[in-house]
């Protein structure tokens, strides 16, 4: 089966990494239609890299003429927002679906994110730090976008079952033509490291995020345990346009007089977080809103770490309570680090417990449930 799957696929470490690294596994006709960033040459593992679009307008033009050379079975399409360049390229996404399916060739898109139609207020503009646009308007450019890419892909991923209820019932995407596949889980030959007091996140420092919420629960945990060993430890990098949200961390630190027990690293290579992850006695994943299943809490899982998150959205089917990880909502921070740092044996068998769910969602194993998605579409 020759297989095009098209994507952006950095930094390290990327959603679109793992899947095809489980894919090329399974298949070795894949080819992968990249941005023309010379970094994604240095992948390996993941089929044949072709460096095909820019980010503007112009990658419909240049996606459809590799395509006619290329004549493929399938072809994969990955939708986010920002993956193509800015907002013309997400508005002519659904050209690009449509210019696929008159080549005649069967088409999957995975569709990453979406919120319910109730959810998109003044607030979550003001959290993506796009307080000018207006909420209907938002609305009803979703409502274009998904409804544009029900009509015309054969078939539709997402990654948990709430975001198919999102998308059947807001957007009138089809339930017939939408699949859920769990998100891969990286596979790694994992080092022992000796623990360390310290809680780790790693993820964007944006508002949506909502490390102020987990910021002030430590806050409140060191105040009642002012002899704590324990630190909060935050690395990542921060997305163009909202550099305020780092700001903004970094005053909260300073008014709580934090500095000597919060470190912020900035953005990490691939290559840097697995002691990072290893010493630590848990990941936290705080959040405002929920999108889509995340990226950090499967690299977390990835690790087989202990995971404090939000009690919100994707979480609630991605965590099972205390099994899995520890779902807290926003004002109770404090309690989850108390109760992790005062729960070693139910940590290390929450540790376990994740162990086992990613050795039952590797790369591979995901690879095979995808390949068994294109059959089907290429014989309907």
């Amino acid at each position: 089966m020759k297989i095009v799957f098209i994507s952006g696929m950095l930094p390290s470490g990327h959603f679109s990494q793992i899947l095809t690294s489980g894919i090329a596994a399974n298949n070795k006709d894949l080819i992968i239609y990249a941005d023309k960033d010379r970094d994604n040459l240095k992948i390996k593992n993941c089929g044949k890299i072709k460096l095909v679009w820019d980010r503007s307008p112009i990658y419909i033009w240049q996606i459809l003429r590799e395509l006619k050379k290329d004549k493929p079975d399938i072809v994969h399409l990955q939708q986010e927002l920002n993956m193509y360049g800015g907002l013309s390229t997400v508005v002519l996404f659904p050209l690009l679906v449509i210019g696929i399916k008159l080549l005649g060739v069967p088409l999957v898109v995975t569709l990453h994110a979406s919120v319910f139609k109730k959810q998109i207020d003044h607030k979550f503009t003001k959290i993506f730090h796009k307080e000018g646009i207006n909420p209907s308007l938002l609305k009803f450019f979703f409502d274009y976008l998904f409804r544009s890419v029900s009509l015309f892909a054969d078939s539709i991923v997402v990654h948990s079952n709430l975001s198919k209820k999102i998308l059947t019932t807001d957007y009138g995407v089809s339930a017939s033509k939408t699949t859920v596949i769990p998100c891969a889980i990286p596979h790694y030959r994992l080092k022992k490291y000796r623990r360390q007091p310290y809680f780790f996140y790693f993820g964007y420092m944006v508002r949506r995020k909502g490390l102020s919420y987990a910021l002030d629960g430590f806050a409140r945990f060191l105040k009642k345990y002012p002899k704590s060993k324990y630190k909060l430890v935050l690395a990542g990098g921060v997305i163009k346009g909202q550099e305020k949200a780092l700001d903004e961390i970094k005053s909260f630190i300073a008014k709580n007089k934090l500095e000597n027990k919060v470190e912020i690293l900035g953005f990490q290579n691939q290559s840097d977080l697995p002691p990072l992850y290893g010493k630590a006695t848990a990941v936290i994943i705080p959040a405002v809103i929920s999108m889509g299943s995340s990226g950090p809490l499967y690299h977390a899982n990835s690790f087989h770490k202990c995971i404090i998150t939000t009690d919100i959205g994707h979480f609630k089917e991605d965590i099972d309570q205390h099994v899995t990880g520890i779902r807290v909502a926003n004002n109770r921070w404090h309690e989850a680090f108390e109760l992790v740092a005062n729960n070693a044996k139910m940590v290390k068998q929450i540790e376990k417990n994740v162990a086992t769910k990613a050795l039952s969602r590797t790369p591979k194993k995901t690879g095979k449930k995808y390949l068994k998605l294109y059959q089907s579409v290429i014989n309907h």
